[in-house]
This record gives C-alpha cells, sequence and structure tokens, in this order.
C-alpha cells in the first residue's frame, strides 16, 4: 500500500470513528507520571470503564503506598482488579513498573522528567525492563509528559491490520508506519481513545457482525481479511485431522527410527589385540641340601656308686 492510500484510510478511520463512539472517555491529564504509567498497564486490554475501575479498587485499598503495592504477591493484585479481562498480565506489568521505578530512582516521584527532555525521558520510561508494553511507554509519553505518540494494544493493532493500514511485519514490531505524521499532535489523544476503543470492541467478539459493518464501513476492500468463525464441522474436522497428523507424526517418526537402525551398518568389532605372551617364569632355584644334623655326643656313662660298707659289730669293751 502506498503512503498516499494509507493516510487517507488512517484520517477515515478517524471520521468514521469519531461519528460511531460519540461518548467516547479521553484519558484524565492531571495524573502524575507514576500513575499514569499504572493507569496505562490497567487500561491495554481493557475499557476504561474497567481500566477505571481497576485502578480505583487499587487507590482504595491501598491509598498511595505504591511501596506496599510492590511488595504484594501478583496473585494478590489479580484478585483486586479482576474487574479487567487480562488481570493477571495487568498485575504483573505494574508491579514490575513500581519495582524497576524504585530500583532506578529509589523514588516514586517522576516529576523531574518534566525537565528533562522528550526523548530522554521516553528512553528512561521503555528501558525500565525489557518486556514493559509499547502502549504503556505511549500512553505515558502521551498524556504524562506532553508528547505526540499514539498508544496501541494488541487489539487496535489487530484492527489496523484487517484494515490494512499495518502491515504483519509492522503489527509484530507494534508500529505504523506515517501514523503520527498523519494525525496532528492536537487530535492525537482522541484518535488513540478512538482507535481503543474499536480495538476492545474487536477483542470482546472479534465475530461480531456490527464490528465487521464498522470496519468495512472504513475500507471495503477488507472483507477477505475479518475474522471467519469456525463451523462445528470444521472445528470437529480439524480436531480430528489434528489428531491424525498427530498420530502419523508419532509412526512416521517411528518409521524413521526403525529404518535408520536396519539401515545404519553395524561397526566391526574392533580386533582384539594379541595378548602379549607371559613371561616364562624363572626356574626355581634348587633347595640348598639341608645339612646333616650333627649326632648327639653320648652321655658319658653314670659312675657306679661306691658300695657302702657294712657296718660292722660293736667292739665289745675290754
Amino acid at each position: 500500500m502506498s503512503a498516499a492510500k494509507r493516510a487517507s484510510l488512517i484520517k477515515k478511520t478517524h471520521s468514521v470513528l469519531k461519528k460511531k463512539f460519540t461518548k467516547v472517555q479521553l484519558p484524565v491529564k492531571d495524573r502524575p507520571i507514576l500513575e499514569q504509567m499504572l493507569f496505562a498497564c490497567c487500561l491495554e486490554n481493557a475499557t476504561p470503564d474497567q481500566a477505571t475501575e481497576a485502578f480505583s479498587k487499587l487507590q482504595t485499598r491501598y491509598g498511595e503506598r505504591w511501596n506496599e503495592v510492590r511488595v504484594t504477591t501478583n496473585s494478590e493484585l489479580t484478585e483486586v482488579m479482576s474487574c479487567l479481562p487480562q488481570a493477571a498480565d495487568a498485575a504483573h506489568h505494574l508491579r514490575r513498573v513500581l519495582f524497576n521505578v524504585y530500583e532506578t530512582h529509589f523514588s516514586f516521584d517522576l516529576s523531574f522528567m518534566a525537565k528533562e527532555g522528550l526523548s530522554k525521558t521516553t528512553a528512561t520510561i521503555a528501558g525500565y525492563y525489557k518486556e514493559i508494553p509499547k502502549f504503556v511507554v505511549n500512553y505515558t509519553v502521551q498524556n504524562g509528559l506532553g508528547g505526540h505518540a499514539i498508544p496501541l494494544s494488541n487489539s487496535a493493532l489487530d484492527a489496523l491490520q484487517i484494515l490494512g493500514i499495518v502491515t504483519p511485519k509492522g503489527r509484530e514490531q507494534g508500529k505504523v508506519a506515517g501514523l503520527e505524521r498523519t494525525i496532528a499532535k492536537n487530535k492525537g489523544v482522541e484518535f488513540g481513545a478512538l482507535l481503543h476503543m474499536l480495538g476492545t470492541q474487536l477483542a470482546a467478539d472479534p465475530y461480531n457482525k456490527k464490528t465487521h459493518d464498522l470496519l468495512l464501513s472504513i475500507n471495503k476492500d477488507c472483507a477477505d481479511n475479518l475474522p471467519v468463525k469456525p463451523s462445528k464441522k470444521t472445528a470437529v474436522s480439524t480436531d480430528e485431522s489434528n489428531e491424525q497428523t498427530g498420530e502419523e507424526k508419532k509412526t512416521k517418526s517411528a518409521a524413521k527410527k526403525t529404518a535408520k537402525k536396519k539401515a545404519a551398518p553395524k561397526k566391526k568389532a574392533a580386533p582384539k589385540k594379541k595378548a602379549a605372551p607371559k613371561k616364562k617364569a624363572a626356574p626355581k632355584k634348587k633347595a640348598t641340601p639341608k645339612k646333616k644334623a650333627t649326632p648327639k655326643k653320648k652321655a658319658a656313662p653314670k659312675k657306679k656308686a661306691a658300695p657302702k660298707k657294712k657296718a660292722g659289730r660293736p667292739k665289745k669293751p675290754r
């Protein structure tokens, strides 16, 4: 699509949506910069009424004790903001914003950003964490810092892709070529709010006939891009085909494995190394003959005891 045709489609989108949504809710401008970021986390995938309700619940429960919100669990915040369509995502991004703002500045007061250059503050906000939504960054720049950046939610980008204003590549990057150049700065806030209403309506019911008619009134050539509701038969057939393809994949993978096993030649066993010849045992030394024991000397014969003299008769006295 040429740049001129894209620009005319963007202008027509603005005029048609302005007639359709006559009571659009415009953003509040007098919030502090931090609160603009937190409100954007609530608004990204919700209507303004839902976001306002969730944000007021946060303020009622915690007041302005943002550090208490920072240390609260995601599950508890999700419960508080349960009125949002994607409350868990909103709670996650809200806590990440509070955590990284405090870790960066050791304070929740971002009023100093108003005195700095717009490009620098935009880079600071976008650099708080890697997954920060571009919607949150652009909403804060537009409504908190007075810059010209139109916030685009995922559903708003889907609507622009259906209309042919954004390419699939631009849809993935979240960029619309020539958008801020076509829509003047003094109309950017209104156009962003109107486009957000279209996106939330499309996300709530992608197959709604009124939504389709609204899109066709902007671009009659977008009929082929409209979401088509799958019929029950096609849904069943797709489920069956998915099951069959899953089974086929399993069988094919199993067949491939078996084929690989058959095809792969068995590696010849490496020839065993010949055992090294055993060394001959050294001949045993002959035992030295034992010396003959010297014969023991015969004990000398014991001398016979001299016979005792017989006692004579006692001599008679003379």
